[in-house]
């Protein structure tokens, strides 16, 4: 895997990583399989099915209901990537940042300038054009969440132009352009941003249109080709059906009768799905750590930290979680993305270790409380249990997920397991867990080693200064257990290599395959 490239750069081939968090599968049928794959029209009627161009439909069950097509507050894209595109994307590695609608990039410490693609089309007809994308960038600018830091930094968007757009900084921004890269940086026709009805009525300059005809509200997406797609000749599927079943079994049965060609499925299906002669395709969805808020209270302590560390064992959890098909990391950047240091080597597991440790810090009485969730319970009780054997009492706040995500980082608790964007940079990462605003952050601590890394790391002169300061920052945390217990968890999807082909994901994108390069062979 190549390195990163540094800010100053042409962007043919940046890199990096992002959160986001995989809603788990319920447990009630939502919709039966043979309502929502067997419907009257045309479209789902069966193997034989032909969407645009007479070619074939790939027909998809999820988990994920669709609620509507906004995109800048949507960390999942199972639905939006069927429509929209963004300026850049994410490659099949998950990390290299490739050209999009923009072909290519130039990034300074000054300034951002983006070369945009000729003659591309929005859904509605409206062109794709420098205003357009300034428009939308000016929309990202003006939103809350996720681009308030990141486009702190820009003081200037301008169009240059029919072609090119120019974005002015007032300091560097080296996570603009990866944040960009994710489904929150599509663009949308002005038109429908004019009209404002945009989230019901989508138009982007995406494979597939919407098709609100053929679709059912709360169960079926149906979209076909777009005829007039810059890579409209690449397609090899006139069109994708996106069906909600909330429940593990009737995806795997809908498989099975062959009512679905593709489904999201989990780590406990994996073996029925090669019992039933099913292909598989899993990668990597995100990155969970044990994120230890209150490091001036609780954690107070840096050999008490590092006693944590060093208890937990995350391959256990991988081993309960995902039946041993996943992967621990022993720090926050992978290899390839800026901000991975070769010579930090983590806490590996070892209790006999922790303890010592516990016993440096003269064995204090360690209590905290976990929040956590229903489907998260195994990972919580097994981290309970892991604590329990260095005298580290935890107790568990069981809830619901959708409690969970409101409470887990309201600053009541001293700790969670979470995971953040797997696709995220350095620069996010340390925006979201360290910086004094940041998610990830809630107690409002205060990292001054840490921001001494990152102000030498934005005024780098080249690359290489700005690579070490980044390398220095992930020493830090790492030197004093400020984060660990790294642990994938993954995406899994079944399908019937006889009726498609060529099922690509992108690592760290969880809900979602890379739909234009699907093939049908129907």
């Amino acid at each position: 895997m190549s390195k990163t490239t540094p800010v100053s750069s042409t962007g043919r081939s940046s890199r990096r990583r992002s959160r986001q968090v995989y809603p788990a599968v319920g447990v009630a049928l939502a919709i039966a399989v043979v309502s929502a794959c067997g419907s009257g029209d045309s479209s789902s009627s069966g193997g034989g099915a032909k969407g645009t161009g007479g070619k074939g439909m790939a027909r998809f069950g999820v988990a994920v209901p669709l609620n509507d097509w906004e995109t800048i507050d949507r960390a999942n894209s199972t639905y939006t990537a069927l429509v929209y595109e963004g300026l850049v994307g994410l490659a099949k590695d998950g990390v290299t940042i490739e050209p999009k609608l923009a072909t290519s990039w130039k990034e300074t410490a000054k300034e951002i300038t983006f070369q945009l693609e000729k003659g591309v089309v929005f859904q509605d007809g409206t062109p794709f054009d420098a205003a357009a994308a300034v428009k939308n960038l000016e929309r990202m600018k003006a939103s809350k969440g996720q681009w308030t830091s990141v486009m702190a930094p820009v003081t200037a968007i301008e169009a240059v132009g029919t072609d090119q757009v120019r974005i002015s900084l007032k300091s560097p921004a080296p996570n603009l352009v990866p944040n960009l890269a994710r489904s929150q940086g599509y663009m949308i026709s002005p038109k429908a941003l004019d009209a404002g009805d945009w989230a019901k009525k989508p138009s982007g300059t995406g494979p597939f249109v919407y098709d609100a005809g053929a679709s059912v509200a709360g169960s079926k997406v149906v979209a076909k080709a777009f005829d007039k797609y810059r890579n409209a000749k690449d397609l090899k599927v006139g069109g994708i059906e996106v069906h909600f079943i909330n429940d593990p079994d009737s995806l795997m049965n809908g498989l099975r009768s062959g009512q679905l060609d593709i489904a999201y499925t989990t780590a406990p299906y994996v073996e029925r799905a090669k019992q039933n002669d099913l292909s598989l395709l899993t990668y990597k969805q995100s990155i969970f750590h044990l994120l230890m808020y209150d490091t001036e209270g609780v954690f107070a302590e840096p050999k008490v930290r590092q006693a944590i560390c060093t208890a937990m064992d995350p391959q256990e959890i991988v081993d309960a979680q995902f039946n041993g098909m996943s992967k621990v990391h022993q720090q926050r950047m992978s290899e390839g993305q800026q901000g991975y240091n070769p010579s930090v080597k983590g806490y590996p597991h070892d209790v006999e270790a922790a303890k010592k440790l516990m016993a440096e810090a003269g064995n204090p009485k360690v209590s905290f409380t976990l929040p956590t969730y229903d489907i998260q319970r195994t990972v919580a009780e097994l981290f309970r249990d892991q604590m329990k054997q260095i005298g580290v009492d935890v107790k568990l706040d069981m809830m619901t997920w959708g409690q969970y995500y409101t409470v887990y980082n309201n600053g009541k608790y001293p700790a969670a397991i979470m995971a953040d964007f797997g696709d995220a940079s350095v620069y996010d990462y340390y925006l979201y867990k360290f910086g004094p605003s940041g998610a990830g952050n809630p107690k409002k601590n205060a990292y001054p080693e840490l921001d001494s890394a990152v102000e030498r790391a934005l005024a780098a002169p080249d690359a290489k200064a700005a690579d070490k300061a980044w390398q220095d920052m992930t020493k830090t945390i790492n030197d004093q257990a400020l984060d660990c217990g790294f642990h994938e968890a993954q995406s899994f999807w079944a399908y019937n290599g006889k009726t498609v082909d060529n099922v690509q994901g992108t690592p760290t994108l969880p809900s979602v395959i890379r739909y234009w390069e699907l093939e049908s062979k129907r």
